[in-house]
């Protein structure tokens, strides 16, 4: 595994999930990410060749690989690093679109009124009307990937665009950020329980608990290549463990077979 050293006068950054706090580090142009609760790393570079083996195009999501880091005073942690896709472009997150035109997700999303749908079609049309972007289908495939592979962090900070200044345009960004899934967190999803009883543990983000219902949001063609993702994760140079369990597990999930390309 690929070990990255952490200079002296590198500043930690705190990312705060819903599970708590992670370190990760700006190296160049690699963002630098910590385990802290389990096998976050793999579960980055198993969602990452689920993209690879789709038909997103390749500039849609990122890059993970697991690294060693190499903190200055010498401890050693596994972790991931991914390639900053930002460029000059300044991100802001869903929630922070939301912020900078006064108003709340919150208001939306805790509506007990509405539906799963409701919710996703108001943020939608709020984001159409902030930005000019039309991403419901984009935003609704990420989250159908979110279902397969049990993401349960995709929080409104977890939804970001891409600002281009100059031009004054919009775009959003590469999915990215997954380390809270495949059942990563090994103190909530012991590995010593049955995988049946676990999933059933997991609830979604952000527009519904149910990955059901946020499943259902998607209406496009289906997108991941089954024969070419097996093909990889039995060739992956890592040991994948139960995160490979995981994926072996949902491609024979019924509910999800209308994302998967035999």
């Amino acid at each position: 595994m690929e070990r990255i050293k952490i200079p002296q006068n590198a500043e930690a950054i705190i990312s705060t999930s819903s599970k708590g706090d992670q370190s990760k580090w700006l190296i160049g142009d690699k963002w630098v990410k910590e385990n802290t609760l389990g096998y976050e790393n793999i579960a980055e570079y198993v969602a990452y060749l689920i993209l690879d083996c789709s038909t997103l195009p390749k500039d849609n999501f990122a890059t993970y690989t697991p690294c060693l880091i190499e903190k200055h005073d010498g401890t050693i942690k596994e972790g991931c690093y991914s390639e900053d896709f930002r460029g000059y472009l300044q991100e802001v997150t869903l929630e922070r679109l939301f912020e900078v035109n006064f108003e709340s997700t919150d208001d939306v999303l805790n509506n007990s009124r509405y539906s799963t749908e409701d919710k996703f079609n108001s943020i939608m049309d709020k984001v159409f009307d902030f930005t000019g972007l039309d991403v419901s289908k984009e935003v609704s495939q990420m989250l159908a990937f979110d279902a397969f592979i049990f993401n349960e962090d995709r929080h409104t900070n977890n939804i970001l665009f891409l600002f281009d200044t100059e031009k004054e345009t919009w775009k959003l960004s590469p999915v990215f950020d997954h380390g809270l899934s495949l059942l990563s967190d090994i103190k909530d999803y012991p590995l010593v329980k049955p995988l049946s009883i676990l999933k059933k543990k997991v609830k979604a983000k952000p527009f519904s608990s149910s990955f059901s219902k946020q499943l259902a949001l998607y209406r496009g063609e289906p997108f991941i290549r089954q024969s070419l993702l097996l093909e990889k994760l039995n060739e992956a140079p890592y040991e994948l463990g139960r995160a490979k369990e995981v994926v072996l597990s949902q491609l024979q999930d019924m509910q999800l077979q209308r994302l998967i390309i035999d």
